[in-house]
């Protein structure tokens, strides 16, 4: 038997534009960091996306809450 991974949405619910089951933690990180980028707000609550893994028995359990993915860059530069 292998781990699966969902993603998930701001309300921890399974993600509908990333509907898919991964077999890795970083698998699942990487579609949605892809998905995420082009995304010009980086406040939009599409920026959160959180990973289920799948237990033993069938349910699912959240091992990241939903949080934004990338990160702006929010200091300024010297010049």
């Amino acid at each position: 038997m292998f781990t699966r991974y969902r993603l998930i949405d701001s309300g921890c619910e399974p993600h509908r534009q990333l509907d898919g089951q991964y077999g890795s933690l970083e698998e699942a990180i990487a579609d949605a960091i892809a998905w995420v980028e082009p995304l010009a707000d980086a406040h939009h609550p599409a920026q959160l996306i959180g990973v289920d893994v799948a237990t033993g028995d069938g349910n699912w359990r959240t091992c990241r809450l939903p949080a934004a993915l990338l990160c702006p860059l929010l200091c300024e530069l010297p010049s």
